[in-house]
């Protein structure tokens, strides 16, 4: 007598996409595989990282409520994993692309609140693959580190107008608190504040003034953190604003016309969507014998808060570039966060199981392609062309040279660099005492270093004379010509030995009154710093 043959065994491996538990481990687990591959493999090909990631590692030497440049929250971060996991290239990469995974996050669960698990998993893959969260998502700058911050508070926004009464009040004060940390990240966060204020204004749940009493409480909490950042400003003279001013004005300047200007934004903005559009063709071409003639179900509701919030802040400042505003492309960094929620329209209505199988196959495969490909081009491809790049920056090799010149010719321990951000800083993460950099020599540039204790310590002051380098300022040739010795370093920038040169002048400024070993070089600058708690 024969027995049925039991049913085959589900394999382990396999996933349910009706079902919310199994979709929510997938989506954080591909999430976690975004965050590994573009730390590891940036990690193992460049030899220095972005400027803008070595400006965040100078800036850690001490905490500020402020910086020439920028709002201080997006270098705290950076602190944090610096001081857990050293003051390394690839620390800078995976504090960057973890600012774009929480972002991802932020994302999936607002994406659960309009469509299905599935369809929310197909948004995060597609998110993932603009070119700002993978290819330029390395950049520690300020325009990534805002991800995390405008992903929580999007979600806490949404949250506080769905929220029933009993918990309405926290809520609003959660996105007052959302919105600090967004404005204290960058200044671009009034743009968001502008889109998220007209859609408060047309939605039907904010038509009463019950509504919109928890809304000044979420006002008062953003103004009380963002209080010491506002009284820095004052104090500093307004330096930020200065430079944001200063970036507008050499912008303009810079281009014939704002016309030009605005073409040249848009351009760019069409480039850096092209990962993901080039994503979503490879997944509507794997299932285009699948697809049902019905209408895919995109986004099931909350439609017009996923238009705002996708379309918004892209269309404000096109228009701002119309009205002769400069615009620079990376400014645009956080406007696509919504980005895959925006092209799930396109996404074929198909079986189940087989979105779910072509969304994570594309969505692996150009992750590994694009991330494969920076790793090779920026690596090893500007090293074979012999050509000079900062992802190929002979920084170590220049550390160790500079290492014995200093044991040659200097009387005490190396504690500071004065030079470029840039040059100084790849200098310094490779020298065994990580010594301070001030920046430019400028005190305006770093107002913590106390400089009325340099004189107890020898300085290294170095100029960049490569081709192109950058004319170094006044006060970098001011503390260059008070070295008592100079010289000069030169090596290979790429592995060809008759490619391009490095070339630096360095100078050692001796100690007036030598007592480097017991100096403390950083100083309380400002009422509103972190103080000496975390002073080096």
């Amino acid at each position: 007598m024969n027995l049925p043959a039991s049913p085959p065994r589900p394999s382990p491996w396999a996933i349910d996409p009706a079902d919310p538990r199994q979709m929510a481990r997938l989506t954080l687990a591909y999430i976690g595989l975004h965050l590994l591959v573009w730390t590891l493999l940036p990690a193992l090909s460049h030899r220095a990282p972005p400027w803008d990631n070595i400006e965040q590692l100078v800036w850690t030497q001490s905490l500020q409520w402020g910086y020439y440049k920028h709002p201080p929250a997006p270098t705290w971060w950076m602190y944090f994993w610096t001081e857990l996991l050293g003051r390394t290239v690839w620390v800078t990469f995976f504090a960057a692309e973890l600012s774009v995974a929480a972002m991802l996050v932020c994302v999936w669960r607002l994406a659960l609140g309009f469509t299905t698990p599935l369809r929310a998993f197909v948004s995060v893959v597609l998110t993932s693959l603009v070119a700002y969260h993978g290819l330029r998502g390395i950049m520690a700058n300020h325009n990534t580190l805002q991800l995390m911050p405008v992903g929580l508070l999007l979600w806490a926004v949404l949250a506080a107008v769905r929220a029933p009464d009993a918990r309405r009040w926290l809520q609003w004060a959660l996105v007052g608190a959302a919105a600090a940390l967004t404005l204290l990240s960058k200044y671009s966060a009034l743009v968001w504040f502008a889109v998220i204020g007209v859609w408060l204004l047309q939605d039907a749940r904010m038509r009463s003034g019950r509504a919109w009493a928890p809304v000044l409480l979420a006002v008062v909490v953003g103004l009380v953190g963002v209080t010491p950042h506002l009284a820095w400003i004052a104090e500093s003279g307004f330096a930020s604003l200065h430079y944001a001013e200063r970036s507008v004005e050499e912008g303009i300047a810079g281009n014939r016309s704002h016309w030009v200007d605005l073409w040249d934004f848009a351009t760019t903005q069409l480039g850096r969507m092209v990962p993901a559009l080039l994503g979503l063709a490879w997944l509507r071409w794997w299932l285009r014998r699948d697809a049902v003639t019905a209408r895919p179900p995109a986004v099931l509701n909350e439609r017009r808060f996923v238009l705002f919030m996708g379309l918004g802040p892209l269309l404000l400042t096109l228009a701002l570039g119309v009205g002769g505003v400069h615009l620079a492309a990376s400014w645009a960094t956080t406007f696509y966060v919504f980005f895959g929620l925006l092209l799930l329209r396109w996404v074929p209505a198909v079986a189940p199981a087989r979105l779910l199988r072509a969304t994570l196959v594309v969505g692996v495969a150009m992750e590994l392609i694009l991330a494969g490909g920076l790793a090779l081009g920026r690596g090893v491809g500007v090293d074979l062309l012999g050509r000079a790049a900062r992802s190929n920056f002979p920084a170590p090799a220049l550390a160790v040279q500079l290492q014995q010149v200093w044991r040659q010719h200097a009387h005490t321990p190396l504690r500071v660099l004065v030079g470029e951000t840039w040059l100084a800083g790849n200098v310094s993460i490779h020298l065994p005492s990580q010594p301070l950099v001030f920046i430019d020599g400028d005190p305006a540039h770093a107002p913590w270093i106390d400089t009325p204790a340099l004189a107890r310590c020898d300085l290294l002051v170095l100029i960049d004379r490569s081709p192109g380098a950058p004319e170094p300022e006044a006060t970098q040739r001011q503390w260059m010509a008070r070295a008592q010795t100079h010289g000069q370093v030169s090596m290979p920038w790429t592995s060809k030995p008759q490619g391009p040169r490095l070339t630096v002048d360095w100078g050692i400024a001796r100690a007036s009154a030598p007592d480097c070993a017991g100096a403390q070089l950083t100083t309380r600058h400002s009422p509103w710093s972190f103080g000496k708690l975390f002073n080096r």
